[in-house]
């Protein structure tokens, strides 16, 4: 998560009619958009945050905001403005089992289990069926753990690979046995980036522009396909052997 200068601003988008806001007996907030059955809200937070401890108080703010509406996304940016105190929103749903997910060893990437554990009580906590943002999972993670992890790459590779796990089936707990394993997960993210290494190379050999990337003896210009869809030569050369 990156530093926030001065105080912080946070935009949840939720679907509803708006009596959420009074339902939870929220302050009125300092931007409000509406489009149909789904409405933008907008606090000014004083401070900003930048350590471990201060990051996970605002994700759990967060949290509680999917906990306890259907939140469609939520955003994070600085302000220069003046705004509130995070303690306003105690009055929404909390997670009751947030210092529960690193306990017990269970013989694989106890990261992975942690930020997996922490994606099905945010399912639960909210009633399965409604969409969890990406974002609290990828702020819980960076929160926990960017000080144990290979590289951020490699969280956020773990990140997604279970967003996309629970996405793909409604955002539904599977019974006792039929749930998602660290293979699988890792199976998934790697599948996903070779499909998205190909379409980026495959969008540029097979596009409007794509004469502009051949040599005047009319072969294919390899490194620069490759540093314009930002992949490697290697990828490059194999997939134009499948399109050839």
């Amino acid at each position: 998560m990156k530093l926030y200068q001065k105080n912080t601003k946070i935009s949840i988008t939720i679907q509803g009619d708006g009596s959420e806001i009074f339902e939870y007996s929220l302050p009125l907030p300092h931007g409000y958009t509406r489009n149909g059955d789904i409405y933008t809200i907008e606090y000014i937070v004083n401070g900003f945050f930048h350590t471990n401890k201060s990051i996970a108080y605002l994700n759990d703010i967060l949290a509680r905001f999917t906990l306890s509406m259907k939140v469609l996304d939520t955003r994070v940016t600085s302000s220069e403005d003046e705004g509130i105190e995070l303690s306003y929103f105690q009055c929404l749903k909390s997670i009751k089992r947030a210092n529960d997910y690193e306990k017990g060893d269970r013989g694989e990437d106890n990261i992975f289990w942690s930020i997996k554990l922490y994606t099905e009580d945010l399912i639960r906590e909210s009633g399965e069926g409604n969409l969890i943002s990406y974002f609290l999972i990828e702020s819980f993670a960076f929160a926990r753990f960017i000080d144990r992890a290979k590289d951020k790459s490699t969280l956020k590779a773990k990140c997604r690979s279970i967003w996309n796990w629970y996405d793909e089936r409604g955002w539904t707990i599977p019974r006792k046995g039929l749930g998602m394993s660290r293979q699988e997960g890792a199976k998934k993210a790697r599948e996903k980036r070779m499909a998205d290494t190909k379409r980026k190379i495959l969008s540029i050999v097979t596009g409007m522009f794509k004469d502009d990337y051949k040599t005047k003896s009319g072969r294919w210009n390899i490194s620069k396909i490759a540093k314009d869809s930002e992949t490697s030569r290697n990828s490059v050369m194999k997939y134009l052997k499948e399109i050839e």
